[in-house]
Parts: C-alpha cells; sequence; structure tokens
C-alpha cells in the first residue's frame, strides 16, 4: 500500500543548463523566461520594453549616453531629445577596428611591397629590398591571421636575364601570379610566374611581353575580374603605346591589345563589376602631355572610348582607380612643395569620374598633404585607398575614403613617406581591407662627432620592414568612455564628441616644416636670438581648449631694433575639425636670449585661423611685438616640463582608471596608453610618452598574447587577456611624466581571461566578465569563479552589451543570439529574457535600454507588459522530478500550483515523463479569479476584479501517467486577447506541490533491456 506523501518544489535557484539535465534539483528550471526574482522563492513576470523613438536612418550599432542625453552611434553620431522626441544628427562617424602584423624584418631596407591574400589565409608578399648599392627583388609567404612564416623569402627567378624591377602580386583563380621587370639582353621584359595557393608549386617564368618601358612606380597594373588578370603597361612603340592583354585562370595568355599615341609613368587597371559589361578602365598619367586619360574597353579588350583626358594637374607621381555604375573615379597624386620652401614636399591628392562613354567630370582636390600609399579599392560601394603624410619626425599613413575624410591613423611616426616605387593592392574580405606597407622598423642616431668618419650632418637611420594591416570598417561595437567633459569613442584612431559634432582627439599632425625669416623693418624687435614654437589650438562645445603638441623650434637672430621676424605655418588639413565654422586655430609662442620662456604672440581676440584647407598649404604670420608687449601673455602649455599632447593611435579598447583615460594600442596590444591627470575644464590629453608595456610573457604559463580588454576595480586597473589576467595599481605621473607610482603588472591565478571589451560589469562582488568558458566573475578579493554556469548552454553566444541595472539587484547580458540573460546578484539566480532582440543598450534616465537591429530603440517601463507590440509571456520548464532517485520506482499522482492572479491570462501545461523532452500530457488552464469589469469599467480597486473571489491562484493537475520514473512540468502563458484588455502583469508563482507515493528503491526494466 502505497502512503501519499507531499513534495513541495521551492523555486529557489533559477536556470541550471550546466548540470546533466536529468540529475538537476528540484527548484532549479532547465529553462526559465521572462522572469524576475524581485521577491524571494517567487516568480514573477519582467516588465515590457515599449518603443521609445526611432533613429531616423543610417548604421546604428552602439547605444550609449552623453552628458545624460541617449545618443546612438553608427555611421553618424545622433543625439535624442527626450522632451522633443527628436534625434539631431551630430555629423559622421566612421567606426573602424584596426590591426597589424610584422610580415618582413630583417637586417636590410625594403622599398616596396605588396600582397595578394588567398581564402586559406595564406599572403603572398613581393617586395624590393635594397643594399644600399644594390636592389633585389623577393617572395615570401605568411600565415596573414598569425603571422607565422610559410616560406622563407626567395629571389624571384626570370626567365633570362636579371631581375630590374618592382614586383606586383594578384589572386587569379588557385594561383599568385607575380609580375615583374626582367632586363633580357638589355632588353625590357615584363614577366609573371605563377605559385599554386593550395600547394605552393612554383611555375617557370613567362613573358608577357618585351615591347616595354618601365619605370620607378606604376609603369604597369593589373586587375582580376571574372577569372581573368587584365594586365596594361606601358609599352616601347614608337611614339609610344598603352598595350593590354589577360591571363584567365587556366593560365593562358590572350592576345595583346595596342592602343597607341600615348606613353605612360603610371598607369592604373580597373573593373566595372557593378553591371553586366564589366568594362575594363584603363587610366594612365603621361609626363610628355602632363595630363591623365582614361581607355574603357569591353572584356575581351577592345576599346569602347578614349583615350579621354581627365586631369592636368602638373606631375603626377602616382595614380589609382575604382570603377562602378558605368564610370570610373581615378585618383591622382600630384606632387607639390610648399611656396616658401620648394625643398620641402607637400603632395596632394586630386580626383575626377569619367563615364564609360567617355563623358568626364569635374576635377577637384581631394585633400591636401599627403600621397598614395596604395591602389584603391571599393567596399560597399565606398572607394578607400592608403595615404601617405611625409615628415621627418611624424611620417604616418592615413587610410581614407573617396570623400577624403579619414578612416584610420596608422604607423604614426614610423611610417615611410611617399610612396616612389610602385602601389601596393588594397585588398577587400568581406568588410576589411588589408595591405602591405613599409614600416621604419628601427631608428638610430647618426653619428656626427667631429672624429667621425660621418659624412652626413645632424641626422637619423631608419630601416625600413614590411607589416600587415588590416582595417576593418562598420565594426557593429564601439567602446565608449566619458571623460573631460567629452565621449571618447574608439576606432581607427581616437574620436571625442562634445555634444556637437564628432571629431579627432587632439590633432593627427603637429605644426611640421615652420620656417621662420628675420627683417630689419616693420617691427619692435631687438637684435638678438629668438626661437618659435606654433601649436595648433582648438576649443570643443564644452569649453575644453586642446593643443597639439608644439613644432620643432627654430631659431632666427635679428640685427636691428626695429626688426620683425615671417613665421610661415603649414595649414592642419588633416582633419575634421573644421565642422560648423569652429576652425583651427595656429598659435604662435617665442623665446628670446632675454625672455627666455615661450610667450604667446598671436592674439587671443584675433586668432589665426586657415579654413580653406583644401586649397591653401600654408599660413603667413608677421611677428612684430617687442619682448615687452608680450611678457604677461599665455606661457606655451609644456612650459617646465610638461609633456606634449599626442593624438593617440587606433583602439578597440577604453576605460578609464586613476582619473585617467587608457586605452589598448590597436597596432601593438601589448602596449597601453594613459592621460595626463585630468584636470577641471581641461580635455583628455593624451602623449606618446605616456605608455605602459605588458610584457606578454610575464604568465606562469608563458606567452599569453595581447591586452584584449580592460577595466577599473577599486584600486586597480584589471587587464585581460584571452586566456589570463592582470592588474596594476598605484597613481600614475604628474603631467611632466615624472613620479609615476604604478605597479608592475601582477598576475592574477586564473585559467580565464576576457577579449570582450564589451561584457565586462561591475557588481558589488566584482567584475562580471565573458570568457571563452562562460561568463565569470572577477572578485573584489581577485577570485576567479565560474558563476556563469548554470548558463552554460548559452556560451556558444556573443555578449553584446551588459549593464547593471539600477534600484534592481540585476545585471543584464544582451547576446547576438537575440536573448538576453539576467542575474540577480542578491539571490544569485539566472534567467533570460525572450522577445528583446538588442544590438546594443545602455541605462537611460535611470531605466534599460536598447537599440534593434532596425534602428528602433526600446525601453523598460514599469507597469507595461509589451515588448513593442508583443506581449510578455512567462514560461518554465522543471529539472526532472524524479524523487526515487534518478531511476527509483514512484507513482505521482497531480501536484498543485499556487501562484497569485494579477491580470487575465491563461496557462499551458505540458507534462514530459520519463525522460523523453516531448510532451505526451497537455492540459489548458483558465482562471476563474477573472470577473468580468463591473460596467465594463476599469476594475475597481484596481488590484483585483471587483466582486471575484480572490486573487489566490491555485490549481490541480492530475497526471495520466501516475507510474513513472521521472516527470517534467513546463508552464507557458498563454495570451488571450478575447478578454478584451491589453497584455498584463498575469500571475506570479510561488510554488508547485507534488503528490506522489513510491514503492520501491528502484524500476524494473524490461527483459529486452537487459543484458550480462
Amino acid at each position: 500500500m502505497l502512503t501519499k506523501q507531499t513534495v513541495n518544489i521551492s523555486f529557489l535557484e533559477g536556470l541550471d543548463t550546466k548540470t546533466d539535465p536529468y540529475q538537476v534539483d528540484a527548484g532549479k528550471f532547465l529553462a526559465l523566461s521572462n522572469s524576475v526574482f524581485s521577491t524571494g522563492k517567487r516568480l514573477t513576470k519582467r516588465s515590457g520594453f515599449p518603443l521609445l523613438t526611432q533613429v531616423p536612418s543610417g548604421i546604428n550599432s552602439t547605444l550609449t549616453t552623453f552628458n545624460g542625453d541617449l545618443t546612438s552611434i553608427g555611421n553618424n553620431i545622433w543625439a535624442y531629445s527626450d522632451g522633443a522626441n527628436f534625434w539631431k544628427n551630430q555629423g559622421s562617424f566612421q567606426s573602424a577596428s584596426v590591426s597589424t602584423l610584422p610580415a618582413v624584418r630583417n637586417s636590410l631596407n625594403q622599398v616596396q611591397c605588396d600582397v595578394a591574400i588567398a581564402s586559406n589565409n595564406i599572403a603572398c608578399i613581393v617586395y624590393a629590398e635594397s643594399t644600399g648599392s644594390t636592389t633585389s627583388y623577393k617572395w615570401t609567404m605568411i600565415d596573414s591571421v598569425t603571422g607565422q612564416s610559410l616560406m622563407s623569402p626567395t629571389l624571384i627567378a626570370p626567365s633570362a636575364g636579371t631581375v630590374t624591377g618592382n614586383p606586383k602580386v594578384f589572386l587569379l583563380g588557385n594561383y599568385f601570379i607575380i609580375v615583374f621587370t626582367a632586363t633580357i639582353s638589355s632588353v625590357a621584359n615584363l614577366e609573371y610566374f605563377s605559385v599554386g595557393i593550395n600547394n605552393l608549386v612554383v611555375g617557370n617564368a613567362v613573358s608577357i611581353s618585351a615591347v616595354y618601358t618601365p619605370g620607378s612606380n606604376n609603369a604597369f597594373d593589373g586587375y582580376v575580374s571574372n577569372n581573368n588578370l587584365y594586365l596594361a603597361w606601358n609599352g616601347s612603340d614608337t611614339g609610344g603605346a598603352i598595350r593590354a592583354t589577360r591571363l584567365d585562370s587556366s593560365l593562358t595568355l590572350h592576345n595583346t591589345q595596342i592602343f597607341s599615341g600615348y606613353s605612360a609613368t603610371t598607369i592604373s587597371v580597373s573593373v566595372d563589376e557593378t553591371g553586366t559589361s564589366s568594362d575594363v578602365y584603363i587610366s594612365f598619367y603621361s609626363s610628355s602631355t602632363t595630363n591623365g586619360y582614361v581607355i574603357v574597353t569591353n572584356q575581351m579588350l577592345v576599346k569602347i572610348s578614349g583615350p579621354t583626358q581627365f586631369i592636368s594637374s602638373g606631375s603626377a607621381l602616382n595614380l589609382t582607380s575604382v570603377a562602378q555604375n558605368g564610370s570610373v573615379q581615378v585618383f591622382v597624386e600630384v606632387t607639390n612643395n610648399y611656396g616658401y620652401d620648394n625643398t620641402i614636399p607637400a603632395h596632394y591628392i586630386a580626383t575626377n569620374t569619367i563615364s564609360a562613354s567617355g563623358t568626364v567630370g569635374t576635377a577637384s582636390v581631394l585633400i591636401r598633404s599627403v600621397g598614395l600609399a596604395t591602389k584603391a579599392a571599393l567596399l560597399n560601394n565606398v572607394s578607400y585607398f592608403l595615404a601617405a603624410y611625409q615628415s621627418t619626425y611624424q611620417p604616418t599613413y592615413f587610410l581614407i575614403n573617396g570623400s577624403g575624410q579619414i578612416i584610420a591613423k596608422i604607423a604614426y611616426e614610423n611610417g615611410a613617406g611617399y610612396v616612389t616605387q610602385g602601389l601596393g593592392s588594397l585588398l577587400v574580405s568581406g568588410t576589411t581591407l588589408q595591405f602591405a606597407y613599409l614600416y621604419k622598423d628601427l631608428v638610430e642616431a647618426l653619428n656626427t662627432q667631429s672624429n667621425s668618419q660621418q659624412t652626413t650632418a645632424g641626422g637619423i637611420y631608419t630601416q625600413t620592414g614590411i607589416n600587415l594591416g588590416s582595417v576593418t570598417i562598420g565594426v557593429s561595437q564601439i567602446s565608449t568612455v566619458e571623460l573631460g567633459n567629452d565621449l571618447l569613442l574608439s576606432g581607427g584612431f581616437l574620436w571625442m564628441y562634445d555634444g556637437q559634432s564628432p571629431v579627432e582627439q587632439s590633432f593627427f599632425l603637429f605644426p611640421d616644416n615652420v620656417e621662420v625669416t628675420a627683417s630689419t623693418t616693420g617691427g619692435n624687435l631687438t637684435a638678438q636670438q629668438y626661437y618659435y614654437q606654433v601649436t595648433y589650438e582648438w576649443c570643443d562645445n564644452q569649453g575644453n581648449i586642446y593643443r597639439s603638441a608644439p613644432s620643432i623650434p627654430v631659431s632666427v637672430t635679428t640685427t636691428g631694433s626695429t626688426s620683425s621676424v615671417t613665421i610661415n605655418v603649414p595649414s592642419l588639413r588633416l582633419t575634421y575639425k573644421t565642422i560648423n565654422g569652429n576652425f583651427v586655430k595656429i598659435v604662435v609662442y617665442r623665446w628670446s636670449a632675454s625672455q627666455q620662456n615661450y610667450f604667446q604672440v598671436t592674439s587671443v581676440t584675433t586668432p589665426i585661423i586657415n579654413p580653406n584647407v583644401l586649397t591653401t598649404d600654408y599660413v603667413t604670420i608677421t611677428d612684430t611685438l617687442s619682448d615687452s608687449a608680450i611678457s604677461g601673455n599665455n606661457l606655451i602649455y609644456t612650459t617646465g616640463g610638461v609633456v606634449e599632447n599626442i593624438n593617440p593611435p587606433a583602439s578597440n579598447v577604453l576605460t578609464h582608471f586613476d582619473s585617467r583615460l587608457w586605452l589598448v594600442d590597436a597596432e601593438d596590444q601589448n602596449l597601453l596608453w594613459y592621460s595626463k591627470p585630468l584636470v577641471e575644464a581641461t580635455p583628455v590629453e593624451m602623449s606618446d610618452l605616456l605608455t605602459y608595456y605588458i610584457d606578454p610573457n610575464l604568465a606562469p604559463s608563458g606567452n599569453t598574447g595581447p591586452v584584449l580588454a580592460a577595466s577599473p576595480m577599486d584600486d586597480k586597473l584589471v587587464l585581460f587577456k584571452k586566456d589570463a589576467i592582470f592588474y596594476i595599481n598605484g597613481t600614475g605621473p604628474d603631467s611632466t611624466g615624472a613620479n609615476s607610482q604604478y605597479s608592475q603588472p601582477i598576475f592574477i591565478t586564473s585559467t580565464v581571461g576576457c577579449s570582450n571589451q564589451n561584457s565586462i560589469v561591475f557588481i558589488p562582488q566584482g567584475l562580471l566578465f565573458q570568457s571563452d568558458k562562460g561568463i565569470w566573475l572577477l572578485g573584489r578579493d581577485l577570485s576567479t569563479n565560474y558563476i556563469g554556469a548554470p548558463v552554460d548552454a548559452f556560451n556558444s553566444a556573443t555578449v553584446l552589451s551588459a549593464v547593471n541595472i539600477p534600484q534592481e539587484n540585476q545585471v543584464r547580458f544582451t547576446l547576438d543570439s537575440g536573448t538576453t540573460l539576467q542575474y540577480d546578484y542578491f539571490y544569485n539566480q539566472w534567467g533570460s529574457y525572450s522577445g528583446i532582440p538588442g544590438t546594443s543598450s545602455t541605462i537611460y534616465n535611470s531605466a534599460h535600454t536598447y537599440l534593434n537591429s532596425n534602428n528602433q530603440v526600446f525601453q523598460e517601463t514599469a507597469g507595461t507588459y509589451l515588448d513593442y507590440t508583443n506581449p510578455v509571456l512567462m514560461s518554465f520548464t522543471t529539472s526532472w522530478l524524479n524523487f526515487a532517485n534518478i531511476q527509483g520506482y514512484q507513482r505521482a499522482f497531480f501536484f498543485y500550483l499556487l501562484g497569485t492572479w494579477l491580470s487575465p491570462h491563461k496557462l499551458l501545461v505540458q507534462i514530459a515523463y520519463d525522460y523523453n523532452s516531448s510532451p505526451t500530457q497537455t492540459v489548458v488552464v483558465s482562471p476563474n479569479n477573472y470577473s468580468p469589469n463591473w460596467g465594463q469599467d476599469l476594475n475597481w480597486g484596481s488590484a483585483q476584479a471587483w466582486g471575484g473571489p480572490g486573487n489566490i491562484e491555485n490549481w490541480k493537475i492530475n497526471l495520466q501517467r501516475q507510474k513513472c520514473e521521472a516527470f517534467q512540468i513546463t508552464v507557458s502563458e498563454i495570451y488571450d486577447p478575447t478578454y478584451g484588455v491589453p497584455a498584463g502583469a498575469g500571475f506570479t508563482l510561488s510554488g508547485i506541490n507534488v503528490v506522489v507515493g513510491i514503492k520501491k528503491g528502484y524500476r524494473p526494466i524490461a527483459a529486452a533491456l537487459t543484458t550480462g
């Protein structure tokens, strides 16, 4: 005789997806959706997320706040006015992520390079290498992801003779095609050889043409389209000719087409792949006519139009092009010098468009101060190219789009300057642009002592290597920090947003090549030696004054008491700081032998600005003021040894610690940059003199890789690597860079790390973060705990955002799978939310607010139970209820559901038996607590239906299969619109009480399932 007994199932511990589902304890759930734990041991429906607003347009990926205002970040920055329910476009923003790899390093100088990358991540790099007196031409293979060398550098082997021209490489089908110049019996030949991308088998060199006149840069070019490599080069025909051919993927070389009457010093090939015709555009520049031309052909290289002149802009060093929608856009690097000194180059890039029929657009200057560093490429119908800024002190590369906007800054102070020996390719892979570039990997001073044999006075020796660079355009998540009255944003360089417009933080460049000359008339300067320094300065919308690094001091000596000094200062042409008429000021400071501090010379009330950055290269300023006239003016900010301000590098990780901004250098992820200590009414100021190197080999396990995430906790800056955690503490240096008390990196004993900056969130117990092993807690005692084990089933999803909910004890993780995980750190319980697939979330007006992929913004609102138009429905699935152990023999008669009725609802109850998760019993519970509104008005007293039987919800559910090993209960709320009222709070559930009888300690097994 079975004795009936009751088993109470209390809701104590939330989700548990880590434990074997057959052995999850009663009271835990295998599935739990849309419930919160605001009251212990009770399930309560979460609030809904009604539509708050809609971001008007564009791609919006990150939601945050600035000065308490809701801010959406994508390809624009949008600011939300709550009262007016209005979004204002604050300007364009270019989200990007930068990474670099060393590709070629040795004791020699590489002077030209190109790269092609196959789908198996093998990168073939070709380059020219100088020993000073001779140049050799080589190729090599590396893994484009890890940088691992796959083949030693190898000399390019011609069919005969010697290689004498800079090579290029293309990916054609299953082959790398390396094209180069070979001199055979004193005749220049254009040749190629192939390398199989799967077997690395090298083919013999094949002649493309012996009618070829090479040049120092792009005397030939190619483009792969429709399984053909289209090649064009400068022919050596009498009178000159442009020659072209195509090599197909079976390595068949087709007939050469000849376009006579023109010669080319630089040439570009592009194909319009947006239509069915796939027209080929051959663009070239002729030094004999000083004009640029375009020839348009079909896929068989039969001429359609041209040569059509498209530009006449002086001497062109390089040229590149992209074609789409029936036209080609050509970019020409025009050689130019500063007007005040013809020895200082100041190239610019001009552009024009030409249609397939030969219609020419209007030529214009796209951007000044830079030259082409790679060929151009199209990504999502936008053209891009890498540009080079040449300078003695700050040579740099900039990734620029076809509208002249700067996307990324790379190799600041380590670039190789203008490219004079041929442009390499800019490759497109998904949303990533990849390229090889020359990088100054060794800088050494030259010995200029009087007893030295060195004859070059005062210089440096720079050795160049080759890096492989990648820039991903339109990254989905932006790292932001609100600091110094501005919003700082990660990207291809550090951005700042001041409530008016997004611009580069600080300045890309300081004033370069400042020139001063003295005159004996026109002023009040006495006879003595003077030094001048110049800064770019700008005031943001918050009243912060940004100052660039000062220019290198230049001296001049006057000889009379009425002298004046003329100062030529380059304009800042590489900047976003031209918006809304808020232009950059040029500020001059002067030191003299009798007044040995740098005082401001230029006027505060009538500042020197230069808004015409695309038409003028420099500004001329005349100094006529005596020492006494400037005494008491502003001192240059570096007075007293204050370190100079430098625009920091690209970064994907921003955080704050010790009243400073910290970031991880995207080009060297073992290097951290930190700002000067923050001062009231002063912006964040960074410097390349304030950096912190993290040795990747500090951990006991050896190399732990780069720093991928960071966050402050108490008196520590926690640094996360993929599988390791470190911290530093202490206080940093003053604004002179002295007196730093930062500790060495300290390893935290753990086996986890974090590569997702957006997953880090602070709770009273410490930092929660997503590792490769799930969501973990770094305790304030520096212990690590797998706190996310109960939601282990969600580990394959990536956390897009993590927020701590005000006035609650909750953290919510938005996942890319569309689910939101909720962790209650008071009850230590996990649950999940469905129905709110956000791409980013933040706290706005003390409420959880999220953005979705349709640019809709939703905000949690207490007392509402709709996610937009969808009702919030609570559901759960219990563990397998096996009261006689995992395979005991039990008889379950029925169970009770005890809860509280809050608003009209129905419950779907499903029961599965004997570890088969497919339910075999289904019942619908229709609560009779509800009484229709008396007089069809609202419920009297609002708390419960007037005149109803009360708000206790108590149901008995009979089990159809009483004899079983185990059973499982799933309860899902059903929204029934026939009630005629909005979706509401539904119900709360306080527990389940099961009535069972246990007969034996085990269950008999059928003979067919018995063996041994």
